[in-house]
């Protein structure tokens, strides 16, 4: 057996020519960055609590906003087996359920309420969350600003407007929204109107605004309104990052939006051959 034939036998073996997860290609890696970390600080140690954990907003959203510190230890104690065996101090409720769902967002809710309808009449489903308020990224969050409590979306910052007939849109209509077609809520009060944008993306005119606070030498902060339009004037960072925010801003404004972009005419073909053949969306 020749040398290359006994190399490639070997290579065989050992598998090297199979192909490697990414899960698996980083828990190599992350065995000689965990070397690293027995002598110097992890990640972790070098952030405090407010820089993992952010703002949150007020109330019950104070501690909702996302994995929070709290959940990140959580999480490495589930790794470490800390939760392997039932605390000493357990307390049996005797309550029994007949399905649990574990995550109580927009996913876990629907699959409950499915349970619910299917699973017929007397069968009990618990929904768990790691946080105070159900809904995960389609929840809102509550801000009070210069004594004025302000309402917004968390995460969830666009709502697709499913098909007809579709099981989507039929599971829609069985939650009340029969017409999931938005609008939008009209301005009132004394004071003049302030245009608000539609979107939480960059192109949002000029009430969209970066906020510098102490971290950037700013104190009290830096509210720097219609800031693309200002070409970032009086931002406090260094030039170079200005220079490379504006550069990426207006490579976004040439791009064209997909709303606006042809769909592409082998897809057009294939659709309109599924309308000859009677085959509908949903």
């Amino acid at each position: 057996m020749s040398d290359r034939e006994t190399e490639s036998k070997h290579d065989r073996v050992l598998g090297i020519n199979e192909s490697i997860s990414r899960r698996d290609f980083l828990n190599s890696t992350l065995i000689g960055s965990g070397a690293l970390l027995l002598s110097s600080l992890s990640p972790l140690q070098l952030m405090a609590e407010e820089d993992w954990t952010g703002y949150g907003g007020i109330g019950d959203y104070s501690n909702s906003n996302g994995n929070t510190r709290e959940v990140l230890e959580a999480g490495h104690q589930i790794r470490n087996g800390v939760f392997q065996s039932l605390p000493s101090d357990i307390i049996d409720t005797g309550e029994t359920y007949d399905c649990v769902m574990v995550g109580g967002g927009i996913s876990g809710l629907a699959a409950a309420l499915l349970f619910q309808r299917l699973a017929g009449p007397g069968k009990k489903c618990l929904v768990l969350d790691n946080h105070p308020i159900f809904g995960g990224e389609a929840k809102r969050n509550e801000f009070m600003v210069d004594g004025q409590r302000l309402i917004a979306h968390q995460g969830s910052a666009l709502f697709l407007v499913p098909f007809p007939h579709s099981f989507i849109g039929r599971f829609y209509e069985s939650i009340g929204l029969a017409n999931p077609r938005l609008t939008y809520q009209q301005w009132s009060g004394p004071s003049p109107q302030m245009p608000l944008p539609t979107t939480p993306y960059p192109d949002t005119g000029a009430n969209y605004g970066f906020y510098f606070g102490a971290k950037f030498g700013q104190n009290p902060g830096l509210w720097l309104i219609d800031p693309w339009n200002k070409k970032l004037a009086s931002a406090p960072i260094p030039e170079k990052a200005k220079a490379e925010l504006l550069k990426f801003a207006a490579a976004a404004e040439a791009e064209p939006h997909p709303r606006h972009r042809p769909f592409p005419e082998q897809h057009r073909r294939h659709l309109s051959s599924n309308r000859q053949n009677g085959q509908g969306a949903g």
